[in-house]
């Protein structure tokens, strides 16, 4: 026991020094950025206006032609604008008809139905402004034609 007596208190010593010479570390002083108020500077966002220009339409081959009728209701409470099927030679070759109506207030509203009977109809919801409907037709050869690109402007019932 004896002989272990001065390792021990030679390995306690060594810890002494050890933690005396070891450097004290001081946290390092937190800086507060302080906050400058910046002066509010609107933002302008530039929305396009809607893309209400008519194009051409398609040549639909003679064989593929059907008929399509766009009606709108002339009543200010309910601005909606219709699509009617009315068939034709090619109707046994649609696949399907596509209705997209651009709305004056830059809203776009496109509604699908897969082959079209005679009579059927797509119903959109219209503004009282001029809006721009466009009818795509999509045959079973895989073709797509636009046969209907039209304004529709809004005529209320004068009394």
């Amino acid at each position: 026991m004896n002989t272990i007596t001065p390792f021990i208190l030679l390995a306690i010593a060594f810890l002494l020094i050890a933690g005396c010479a070891s450097p004290i570390v001081t946290p390092p002083d937190t800086v507060t950025p302080t906050l400058t108020p910046t002066p509010d500077v609107p933002t302008v966002t530039i929305t396009p206006a809607p893309d209400i220009l008519p194009r051409p339409t398609d040549v639909v081959p003679p064989s593929q032609q059907v008929a399509i009728q766009v009606s709108r209701n002339t009543v200010a409470i309910d601005p909606w604008v219709s699509v009617l099927f009315a068939g034709g030679a090619g109707q046994i070759y649609v696949y399907e008809m596509t209705g997209t109506l651009i709305r004056s207030d830059g809203i776009t509203e496109v509604k699908t139905v897969r082959a079209p009977e005679m009579g059927t109809n797509l119903r959109f919801s219209g503004t009282l402004g001029t809006d721009r409907m466009i009818v795509t037709i999509r045959y079973t050869d895989g073709n797509t034609y636009t046969v209907w690109d039209e304004l529709v402007p809004f005529r209320g019932i004068i009394p």
